[in-house]
């Protein structure tokens, strides 16, 4: 084998990465080649490279599209340093190259690449997926995810090539991925056959993995994230080891740095907020208080129709501008909850009982459910958070046969789980990231854009956490979690110590 010769790989899209020439090497789209080439131009197995004869060697492997050498398609050639093939009618460019005059240039290429990432205005996730696809390529590995913390636990942001049961498929090494993220010690395996200790746990074998990295996300000093990368074959380094550390490194700072951008907007936004009803908000109410005296009280005298008709539209108005007006005061405020003793099954019932006419409207099933219990909260404040979330399902749901809206809760440790669940139209991802944001609605009309911000702000008010999980067609889950450790109330019986009753609508 001729030595230190490097092939440079170069994408329609202009990145490029340079892998170690091997005596014989399969290029193509399926996982098991030596160098995957993923544009689906290539075919699975599209191309092979040798060392024979004292010389290097290129022949494509009766593939679809094609390999090229000045623009006459080949089937084997002899391949001369510094000459170019063309695969798959440009889907990649490979060129023969002697590795200790181009491994620089290779890695200065590709920290240059990366440092992009810190010049674009582009929303967090959009740049997750961005930064994963660039590590993939750098590395040459096949599979990956990115998990960065929240609220106490490292939550998945983006992963490429794996599974639903994520773990399952990467059980080998999840331990270790947060023990790299607790204590910031790199882990990279080129070869897990050289490495004893993997070699001794079944599940590496079971998965065949080859190579294996997985790096801390640091920014000064404090680990915000960590990428974990892996292959079943083993993979050629395009970059070094010190070079592709500083790579992680940019993404890390281009990811936090993007992350602040964001919070600082929604801060930019609670302020806002709190300008506009210090400075005009009172007064818009007491206008509304004498636009809406007027119509009542012309309400009164009128007998024609249809100047009553004109009236409720006024009034109907207003009691909408009054709803908006109290819930960007509400918002505004920073209240400490007046706490009592609630019984869950008879408090969220009788909250529910006057959502049902709209439920009915809407054909939709309301199902309130769950343990004999009590929790401590404010009980006029957290009205407004079912009332919000039911509401949101309702609108979810409407014209949809065989809605459903369910409202369980239990008591776990030390806390007490409120969960609201709907089986409607769901929330697409895009909007789902933007849920909590004051001022962001989607969907309604008529929405003031606060309901879920005023959700968030009351049970965190509370010393709670809320999610939302939901997909598109799949309908919508809310847990809010509150602590509590007021305990559980006596049960009344066996038979009854799950309260439950459903409001039906219409069948539609």
């Amino acid at each position: 084998m001729a030595e230190r010769t490097s092939i440079s790989i170069r994408d329609r899209h202009g990145f490029e990465r340079a892998v170690p020439a091997q005596d014989i090497m399969i290029l193509g789209r399926q996982s098991q080649c030596d160098v995957v080439l993923s544009d689906s131009m290539v075919s699975r197995n599209h191309l092979k490279i040798e060392f024979a004869d004292g010389k290097w060697w290129v022949e494509d492997l009766t593939s679809s599209h094609g390999t090229f050498f000045k623009d006459e398609r080949i089937t084997r050639m002899p391949w001369e340093a510094g000459s170019t093939v063309r695969v798959a009618d440009g889907a990649y460019y490979l060129t023969l190259r002697a590795e200790s005059a181009y491994a620089s240039e290779v890695n200065l290429q590709a920290i240059l690449k990366t440092a992009g990432l810190l010049a674009g205005e582009v929303e967090l996730d959009d740049l997750l997926d961005q930064t994963m696809d660039r590590l993939l390529n750098i590395s040459g590995t096949d599979r990956g995810f990115i998990m960065m913390p929240e609220q106490g636990d490292l939550v998945v942001k983006v992963q490429r090539n794996l599974g639903a049961n994520m773990e399952k498929d990467i059980h080998l090494s999840m331990s270790s991925v947060h023990k790299v993220f607790e204590q910031g010690d790199a882990v990279w395996i080129h070869n897990v056959a050289n490495d004893e200790i993997l070699m001794a746990q079944k599940s590496v074998i079971n998965l065949q993995l080859k190579t294996i990295l997985c790096l801390p996300l640091q920014v000064q000093g404090e680990r915000i994230g960590v990428v974990y990368l892996d292959s079943r074959r083993i993979v050629s380094e395009p970059v070094d080891r010190p070079t592709f550390e500083a790579i992680v490194a940019l993404c890390a700072i281009a990811i936090e740095r993007t992350r602040l951008a964001e919070e600082n907007l929604r801060n930019q936004v609670l302020a806002t907020v709190g300008q506009v009803a210090s400075s005009i908000v009172h007064d818009f109410k007491n206008g509304l208080f004498v636009v809406a005296g007027h119509a009542q009280l012309l309400g009164t005298t009128v007998k024609d129709e249809h100047c009553k008709h004109h009236l409720d539209q006024i009034l109907s108005a207003v009691d909408r501008l009054s709803r908006l007006s109290a819930d960007i005061l509400d918002y505004a405020k920073v209240r400490e909850p007046k706490r009592e003793p609630v019984d869950l099954a008879s408090y969220l019932g009788a909250l529910l009982e006057p959502l049902q006419p709209r439920a009915s409207e809407a054909g939709a099933v309301l199902v309130c459910t769950g343990d004999t219990c009590s929790a401590n909260l404010d009980k006029h404040r957290f009205a407004r958070v079912v009332e919000n979330l039911v509401a949101n399902s309702i609108d979810a749901l409407d014209g949809q046969t065989g809605g459903t809206i369910t409202l369980e809760w239990k008591r776990v440790a030390g806390a007490v789980e409120i969960v609201e669940r709907d089986n409607g139209k769901g929330i697409p991802r895009k909007v789902l990231k933007r849920i909590f944001e004051p001022f962001f609605s989607h969907g309604k009309s008529k929405g003031t854009g606060l309901g879920m911000a005023t959700v968030k702000k009351i049970v965190e008010e509370h010393g709670g956490t809320v999610e939302v999980a939901s997909e598109e067609g799949h309908g919508t889950v809310v847990t809010v979690v509150l602590p509590d450790t007021s305990g559980a109330l006596p049960s009344r019986s066996v038979e009854n110590s799950t309260d439950e009753f459903r409001i039906k609508g219409p069948a539609k």
